[in-house]
């Protein structure tokens, strides 16, 4: 009897151990679905585009706003958004501004559509838009002007800076003035030949010339 009494409590003992490894593997199995799933789920929102991850309304709109600050259009920017809800026609002018000389062109009537493409063709150009409804588009060129190539003279004026007339220095017709010149220091430095081309006036009629001489006096310049 007391043999299998014995056996018997084995049995039992056996049966409550076996229940209880049951219950831990139990736990330990729903914990590592839990993790494999909560893993899964962090995966997809972090390979989600852009567009499917949405923020808080409140989040969304303040960022907008941030960025709606941050932008500061243009003239040019504001023309083409009048341009965009202008009805009819807008009168275009271009204005051109050289390295010397400037020149401006009556374009005529466009549609605002037309003036529109115009513009986006030359993303160079600056331009305005009054009231009226005048377009001036300005265009910057890297060269002389063709009114400038026949009348163009580099010399000196009355104060001693260095200058570009239309016309010989004495018409006194001043384009632009670039800087004094130290007439002492250029004297002892440059030829009696040179000095009397700087006086009477040096032809510029192209953008070569015209940045070879600023070069060479560029040395007699005082500084200030």
């Amino acid at each position: 009897m007391s043999r299998f009494r014995i056996l018997k409590e084995l049995r039992k003992s056996l049966k409550r151990n076996r229940r209880h490894v049951w219950s831990l593997g139990s736990v330990f199995v729903l914990f590592l679905l839990a993790a494999l799933t909560g893993s899964w789920m962090a995966h997809r929102v972090i390979t989600q585009s852009p567009s499917q991850v949405f923020l808080p309304m409140e989040s969304a709109s303040a960022w907008a706003d941030d960025r709606s600050l941050s932008v500061h259009p243009t003239s040019r920017d504001r023309t083409l958004q009048a341009l965009r809800i202008r009805q009819g026609q807008v009168e275009l002018v271009l204005h051109r501004k050289y390295l010397c000389g400037e020149e401006t062109r009556q374009l005529g009537a466009f549609s605002a559509s037309e003036a529109t493409d115009l513009l986006k063709s030359h993303r160079q150009w600056d331009a305005t838009m009054d009231a009226s409804g005048k377009v001036l588009m300005e265009e910057s060129i890297d060269d002389l002007s063709p009114e400038c190539r026949k009348t163009g003279y580099i010399g000196l004026d009355k104060d001693g800076n260095l200058t570009l007339f239309d016309g010989p220095p004495w018409h006194k017709k001043v384009i632009r003035t670039f800087f004094q010149l130290d007439v002492e220091m250029m004297e002892s430095r440059l030829s009696d030949d040179r000095i009397r081309d700087l006086a009477s006036g040096i032809r510029v009629t192209d953008k070569d010339e015209y940045n070879s001489v600023l070069s060479t006096f560029n040395e007699y310049a005082i500084l200030r």
